[in-house]
């Protein structure tokens, strides 16, 4: 799976963590629209918190409310192997292509500032 395309939607709290809301379109047929959240990190980059896909049709459910059960987390699915364990390296390849996005890490920063 590749980013084509990608773009910061919002700040955020998602499930008490402060993040930033991440647009993500993919090359791949099953899950070509995602959500993924990015939080601070103790290394001074951003960590992947989820990753969620909406399963909701834009023509019944034209208003963006990611609060009912349509958004699902993906992220086990997309990245772990059969053996339930995290792939990392696929996990780590999919987070670098969204925060190297032109302007995403940017902007990512710039929502982050508490400052």
């Amino acid at each position: 799976m590749n980013v084509t395309d990608a773009r910061v939607r919002r700040a955020t709290d998602r499930e008490g963590i402060h993040c930033c809301e991440v647009e993500v379109h993919t090359d791949d047929a099953e899950t070509p629209e995602l959500l993924a959240y990015f939080g601070a990190s103790f290394d001074n980059d951003y960590d992947m918190i989820a990753v969620v896909k909406n399963d909701a049709k834009s023509e019944i459910d034209w208003y963006d409310n990611n609060m009912h059960t349509a958004f699902t987390d993906v992220s086990e699915e997309l990245f772990d192997t059969p053996t339930m364990k995290t792939d990392w390296g696929r996990r780590e390849t999919f987070k670098e292509q969204v925060l190297s996005y032109p302007g995403i890490r940017a902007e990512i920063g710039r929502l982050m500032d508490w400052s």
